[in-house]
Order: C-alpha cells, then structure tokens, then sequence
C-alpha cells in the first residue's frame, strides 16, 4: 500500500505537468559573484531578453559513456551555462529504456551527494511499477526535454573553474493519465564545481517561493498555473513569457544564441 501511494504521488506530478520538486534544505551564502560576461551579446530577442553567442549542444570537447551528453568543459563561465543546458536532460527526462544509463551519466558529470536521489526519485518510480493506469508515449517516454524551446539561461554566480550556479529554462512534453501528453516548462537550477571539467554537485527543479538555499533570486520561471492543456509542443509565445514571468524577475536572463523561436 506504502508503494502504492508513493506511485499515485508520482504520477499526481506528471498530471500538473512538473516533476517532483527537489529543495535543499542547507543554505550556504552564494559563490562569488564573478560572471563571465557572454563575449557576443546581441541586442534583444523577440521576447525582450539578451541574446548570447553561446549554444545549447556546444562547448564541451568529449561526450560521456552514453556518446550524446556533451563533457570536456574548458572552465569559463560561458561553458558553465553551456553545461547546465547540456546536462538539463538527466534531470528532466525520464524514458522506459534509458533510464538506467542515464542514471549511470549522473555519476559521470556529477558528484554524489542527496541530489542525486532526488532528482531520480519519480523516474525510478515510473520506470518500476507495473500498475501504471496509462503508459508512457512515443516509444518510452514520461517526460521529455527540450530546452532550446525554453531557450534560456541566467548565471547566479560564477567563479571560473571553482564553481557556479546556473538556471535554465527548458520545454519539455509529459504524460498525463488518461489524455494526450502536453508541453510545459520549468526553470532547472545546477551548482557546479571543477573537477578537470564541470561537474553537477546539486541540481534541483525549484518551485514558486524556493530559491536554492539562498544560492538564487527566485526559483525561476514555470509554466505551473498557466493553462497549456491544449499545447502538444513547447512553444513560447508573448503571452506565456509574460504569464511565466508576471511574478519572477526578468534580471540575469539571456537567451541561448540558438533557442527556438
């Protein structure tokens, strides 16, 4: 029954469209604020916000064991946002028959820690149980990512090849029990530390209110509260950057040079 309950919690996320919120609860003051400034900023996109000369799917120079997640990081802090945006799908997708290779990149780009199990929480749970009332669509999928259609990055702190906390907002397109699945997006927030290359040491997709143990201004933008029913892919659109961000802050955040729009 104690499975039972905590499969129904799990599946209760994936109808509201948000993965299962991880918290720290160890606040520690912010790392230096030393921002390595994009080297190409461009005027405004189309929704107002900086744009970068960086790329979602760059700057790294090896991949890891599963051959797509971008590692070999050179340490600046453009590379660390290029890395946030890289490793966002081990956070955010879950899929049947990857799931246990993704768990193990985890390791690879991260260091252990209690972030590891919460961020693994509802994929373990969704890829064990066997009384699923609706199965996952497209071949495996619970949730899957994609972030250049959130498009977005804003760096809370950085000191090159020491550590930095960056946010990224990501689309992506979860299964809902009994219906369609439909697009969302969220702000996923990284700390990062060297390591030879950068390194996941806490990761956590953070709720309205939340801010990191004090490590960021807010946690972000999302799409929870908005109405995106009828939205079988994440697409941003005036109205939504508006509703996502009607009570966050705009402050810090650039858009990718190659997010969608």
């Amino acid at each position: 029954m104690l499975k039972h309950w905590k499969l129904l919690t799990a599946l209760g996320a994936v109808i509201v469209i948000i993965a299962v919120a991880v918290v720290l609860l160890n606040p520690q003051a912010p790392a230096p604020n030393k921002k390595d400034e994009p080297s190409s900023l461009q005027a405004s996109g189309k929704f107002g916000f900086p744009v970068s000369g960086i790329k979602i799917g760059e700057g790294g120079t090896k991949t890891a064991s599963d051959g797509k997640t971008i590692t070999g990081y050179n340490g600046t802090c453009d590379s660390a946002a290029q890395a946030a945006a890289n490793y966002t799908p081990l956070i955010e997708d879950v899929n049947l028959s990857t799931w246990a290779q993704q768990k193990k990149i985890l390791t690879e780009v991260g260091k252990q820690g209690p972030w590891v199990e919460r961020v693994s929480y509802k994929g373990d749970l969704l890829t064990t149980a066997k009384d699923l009332p609706n199965g996952p669509f497209d071949g495996g999928w619970f949730t899957r990512s994609d972030v250049a259609s959130g498009g977005l990055y804003r760096v809370a702190s950085c000191d090159e090849k020491k550590k930095a906390i960056v946010q990224v907002f990501t689309g992506a397109i979860a299964a809902r029990v009994n219906k369609d699945p439909a697009a969302f997006f969220q702000t996923v927030t990284f700390e990062l530390v060297w390591g030879g290359d950068w390194k996941i040491s806490d990761a956590a997709i953070v709720q309205s209110g939340q801010n990191f143990g004090g490590r960021v201004k807010d946690g972000g933008p999302m799409s929870v509260g908005t109405n995106m029913e009828d939205e079988a892919t994440p697409v941003l659109r005036n109205d939504l950057v508006n509703a996502f961000f009607k009570d966050i802050s705009r402050e810090g955040w650039v858009e990718y040079a190659n997010a969608k729009r």
